[in-house]
């Protein structure tokens, strides 16, 4: 199974207050495939999702939806009674004659926690959401077919804390996030405890594993720059050389050139370090400027 199902599977075990059952229905109705009077269906890939669907409906209105699968292994929920959809869109408050459909917020009841906006997008997920493996990358969407639909899921979505983004892809109208930190609280309000711990983990491996990468990045810079430097500074010395020798120098330029041009490899702190007596980074770097200052006079002659 993929990781989008595994998270499914785990919400339809989520076992709702009241409220919240009510509130999490209703987003299973209202982003399904169709919710008004001639039609109220779901047509999905999931057998949990199918059949949690179908007892919420049941649960709360006493009606027993009509399940089938199909050749292609979906799974279609209906209600093929008119007068039995009426009773489910009055359930919920609507009419059947709505021009627009919007979300009924009085089926969301107001907590301090917000529950059963929570239990809502809950509901939305299971039928028109989606998320990537954290392992391959971040990503999290809800598929609606009508922008005032979305603007509505949105809006619920921002009132919770959660970022979101919105784009129309072939259609439809997809409310998404990238953010890592984001997927995490999404999982984590919808419900699904292992699901986020998942992510969790996961997320913190990848941000190891980054630092790691960027640590070794940072040293294999200061090495490259470190060699460019200790390449420069023997040509500098052998430059030099090729016009005075070593006896007519002082005696510290003459151990730095010495120690330099036998230990290619060492930084300037180690060949202070070697130096007798010992020198400071910044002394040594001041005595290779000095050797440079002598290789430009002697090439201007």
């Amino acid at each position: 199974m993929s990781f989008s199902t595994d998270v499914k599977e785990e919400l339809t075990k989520v076992i709702p207050s009241a409220c919240c059952a009510k509130a999490e229905a209703f987003g299973m109705l209202l982003f399904g495939r169709a919710f008004n009077l001639r039609e109220i269906s779901l047509m999905t890939e999931t057998k949990c999702v199918a059949e949690h669907y179908a007892a919420g409906i049941r649960d709360l209105t006493g009606i027993t939806p009509t399940t089938i699968e199909t050749k292609a292994g979906n799974y279609k929920i209906t209600v093929p009674d008119r007068a039995d959809r009426l009773k489910i869109l009055e359930f919920f408050g609507y009419t059947g004659k709505e021009l627009v459909l919007r979300i009924n917020l009085s089926n969301l009841e107001q907590s301090n926690d917000d529950c059963c906006s929570r239990a809502f997008i809950r509901g939305a997920f299971l039928v028109c959401g989606s998320i990537t493996d954290p392992t391959k990358d971040y990503h999290i969407e809800f598929s609606v077919q009508k922008a005032k639909l979305c603007d509505d899921l949105m809006q619920v979505i921002e009132d919770i804390g959660l970022p979101s983004k919105r784009l129309l892809r072939n259609n439809s109208y997809i409310v998404y996030s990238k953010v890592a930190e984001a997927i995490e609280n999404f999982i984590g309000i919808m419900g699904a405890d292992s699901a986020f711990l998942q992510v969790m983990q996961t997320r913190a491996e990848k941000d190891l594993k980054n630092r790691i990468n960027r640590r070794a990045n940072f040293e294999n810079a200061n090495l490259a720059r470190s060699v460019a430097a200790a390449l420069k500074q023997s040509e500098v010395i052998e430059e030099i050389l090729q016009k005075i020798r070593l006896e007519d120098m002082t005696e510290d330029l003459a151990q730095l050139c010495t120690l330099r041009l036998e230990n290619p490899d060492l930084s300037l702190d180690e060949i202070g370090k070697a130096m007798n007596p010992p020198l400071s980074r910044s002394a040594v770097s001041r005595r290779f400027k000095k050797l440079e200052s002598i290789a430009a006079e002697l090439k201007s002659k």
